[in-house]
């Protein structure tokens, strides 16, 4: 047995990319099971939420689940209030993840509510080009354009919920080159794009009471009914396989499952004593679900198969801001 352990933890040892500052944050170092989750070992970009002027993204370092900010991340943050780590250029932008193309290349810069005007930026030399003005509303007068999803094929977009904008039911896709904006479908409030497929729900966001999960399937235009609840229900993330992580358990409560498709209910084993679900992304190896707790706040990852692991604990929630590697 201990020379088995020693195999292990010589095959765990963190691959080092980059190279941020040590800063303010710290974690505890969680369990680890076996697969995926248990044995990875690399560096994940986040954000966490500051108080003062602490650096906004910062680095999970695994194994282990040490968080540390990184200083290089606050000059992004000075223009939109959203930061991720771009790998093609190894350097933090002032753009979400889901904001930044497939490739690295470029990526789209909002205000910092995530509406327009849009510019288009290189992310080499950070040159822009306005691609959505300010004055070009939604569908209707007072909705406004949002980012779903930044994809190789192109943009896509939403017109959002909340405060003085009007949501319409529909999903668009914006021609990064030429500006022009066409609908797609305009049979439901498509809030998540992923591999090929969109998800919805009754009502605009991603959250709501009593309500169907819809999903169009990009490249025939089918509609299907994924599921349908008569309590709250929560589109949490796409998956790698093309599926969708749904919370369909109160809010502070987290019950998970996924979709594959109709009739494909599948419950997902949480940890005891699991917070509320803050963010989530997918990732290569499956979904990075940010979450935060009176107890404890962190990051989690989910795996098809395995569950969900408890990644790193600290005082604030953990999202990620792009890949771990």
């Amino acid at each position: 047995m201990e020379g088995a352990a020693a195999m292990l933890s010589l095959f765990l040892l963190s691959v080092a990319c980059g190279s941020p500052s040590a800063s303010t944050g710290a974690s505890t170092s969680p369990g680890r099971s076996a697969g995926i989750a248990g044995n990875l070992a690399c560096r994940l970009p986040v954000t966490s939420p500051t108080t003062g002027n602490e650096p906004l993204g910062g680095w999970v370092t695994f194994p282990g689940g040490d968080f540390v900010r990184d200083p290089a991340s606050l000059p992004a943050r000075t223009e939109t209030g959203f930061v991720s780590y771009n790998r093609a250029i190894g350097a933090w932008v002032p753009a979400d993840a889901q904001n930044v193309a497939p490739d690295g290349s470029s990526y789209v810069l909002t205000n910092s509510n995530g509406t327009p005007p849009l510019y288009l930026v290189d992310a080499r030399t950070g040159k822009q080009r306005l691609i959505l003005p300010q004055e070009q509303e939604g569908p209707i007068p007072g909705s406004l354009w949002k980012v779903v999803s930044y994809a190789s094929e192109g943009v896509y977009l939403w017109t959002g919920n909340g405060g003085m904008e009007k949501p319409v039911p529909g999903l668009w896709s914006l021609d990064p080159e030429t500006g022009v904006v066409r609908l797609i479908d305009g049979g439901h409030y498509w809030g998540m794009v992923s591999g090929g497929y969109a998800w919805a729900l009754d009502t605009a966001g991603t959250r709501a009471d009593a309500s169907k999960v819809y999903r169009l399937d990009l490249r025939t235009g089918q509609v299907s009914t994924l599921y349908e609840s008569s309590r709250d229900v929560a589109l949490i993330s796409p998956t790698p396989d093309g599926e969708i992580l749904i919370d369909y358990g109160e809010i502070g409560s987290p019950r998970l499952a996924s979709l594959a498709g109709p009739g494909t209910f599948a419950p997902v084993e949480l940890p005891p004593g699991f917070p509320t679900v803050d963010r989530a992304r997918p990732a290569p190896q499956g979904v990075w679900i940010s979450v935060h707790g009176e107890l404890w706040s962190g990051i989690a990852l989910y795996v098809k198969g395995e569950g969900v692991t408890v990644m790193a604990r600290s005082t604030h929630p953990l999202d990620a801001a792009g890949v771990c590697a």
